[in-house]
């Protein structure tokens, strides 16, 4: 099997909700991003696999666990204040976050990333949407 084969098998591998959580953990530690944010993002990732990822050195697998609604508040928060400017920002546009972790974000040191989070907060009061958490 040719590599780029491999790569887009165990791709859809990690995004499989019926994958083994051994198969998962395995998974995270590909040496291929792209495969460990699949992994990231899959609900059916085991927790303790999830957490070992918060510090992947890899920005899109963590932009990845800000999408899966498995992670538990505190680790979103841990997120929220990321040192990649990116991985902020794509929290700041999660219209599926708690109030708090927005409003977190909406103080940070990136004015592009507040502001982002500011505009989420003010989308979400304007449609009713906004989650009180």
């Amino acid at each position: 099997m040719y590599k780029s084969q491999l790569i887009a098998t165990e791709y859809l591998l990690a995004g499989n909700p019926e994958a083994s959580p051994s198969l998962l953990q395995k998974l995270a530690k590909s040496p291929e991003p792209a495969v460990r944010a699949r992994v990231a993002e899959n609900r059916s990732t085991p927790l303790s696999t999830l957490i070992s990822m918060l510090n992947d050195p890899d920005s899109n697998v963590r932009i990845g666990l800000s999408f899966n609604p498995a992670l538990p508040i505190m680790f979103l928060s841990q997120l929220a204040i990321d040192d990649n400017p990116d991985v902020r920002m794509f929290l700041a546009e999660n219209s599926h976050l708690p109030r708090f972790v927005l409003e977190t974000i909406t103080r940070d040191e990136n004015p592009y990333v507040a502001r982002r989070a500011s505009q989420t907060l003010l989308r979400l009061d304007t449609s009713g949407l906004a989650k009180i958490a």
